[in-house]
């Protein structure tokens, strides 16, 4: 199967977009559940915190998805699912991977 230039480009742009994200989530995720700071006193505003994180990732997430297949358009619309599960898969991948390094780091310095 010969696939044309473009289908190429926008794969490795989703994988890597995707991978960067999970990765970044999982930081932004492990900082956040870890961050014992004075000012956070009160449940509500960790729960905003964390609710407001949450959403601004998964506004980031649909948001690299469209602007990487706004530039390299798809022919039909099954193909955009295939893509958002390869994307979403490179997410998984990426938060997993995140987790590994954080709790290798996690646990040299304890």
């Amino acid at each position: 199967m010969v696939v044309d230039n473009k289908t190429k480009n926008r794969l490795k742009r989703l994988l890597t977009a995707g991978i960067v994200i999970g990765f970044l989530s999982e930081l932004a995720l492990t900082v956040l559940y870890s961050w014992h700071v004075s000012f956070i006193k009160s449940s509500y505003i960790y729960f905003s915190l964390a609710i407001g994180l949450m959403v601004a990732i998964g506004i980031l997430i649909l948001y690299m998805f469209l602007v990487i297949v706004r530039i390299y358009p798809l022919k039909n619309s099954f193909r955009y699912l295939l893509n958002f599960a390869m994307y979403d898969i490179s997410i998984l991948v990426g938060g997993t991977l995140g987790k590994i390094i954080l709790d290798q780091i996690i646990n040299n310095l304890k």
